[in-house]
């Protein structure tokens, strides 16, 4: 099991804490460091935060608040990783799970990723897979897989 950042192990321990305690859990936590500072039903608009806030998801999901400065507010939300960085493996971001149907499904993958470059001279910004897809796999929305960003279909 891969280990959360910071955020990621608080807004785990949150909504564990809600949970047991049959409280409304909010969708999205805004840290300041390694500090809580608010929680939202939304993610809402970069420029009411300071650039550099983490918001996390309750389904574990990061962004960062990017340029503009802390009077004016941040310009944008940049997405990361929930997980603590790894070291790439063979140029890969995203650790696969070794059973026969995520072999199967990153075959199916990697010939898609060639038939597109064939056709397109480049690679796609971003892949589109079932969530059940990304689970058997062992991924996580918005990990990077050949320089390719790996989505859920929602």
């Amino acid at each position: 099991m891969k280990r959360l950042n910071r955020a990621g192990e608080a807004v785990a321990l949150y909504v564990r804490l809600r949970s047991e305690g049959d409280c409304k859990i909010p969708g999205f936590w805004f840290f300041d460091g390694n500090k809580l500072v608010g929680s939202a039903d939304r993610l809402g608009p970069a420029c009411m935060v300071a650039p550099g806030t983490v918001v996390v998801s309750a389904s574990g999901r990061q962004w960062v608040a990017v340029g503009g400065d802390s009077t004016n507010g941040a310009t944008g939300w940049s997405f990361t990783s929930p997980y603590k960085d790894e070291a790439e493996v063979e140029g890969d971001a995203v650790h696969f799970n070794d059973n026969a149907r995520s072999l199967k499904i990153r075959a199916k993958l990697d010939d898609y990723l060639d038939y597109f470059q064939s056709v397109k001279g480049t690679l796609p910004d971003t892949v589109v897979l079932r969530r059940e897809q990304l689970s058997t796999c062992g991924a996580m929305p918005g990990q990077i897989y050949k320089g390719v960003r790996l989505e859920a279909y929602l």
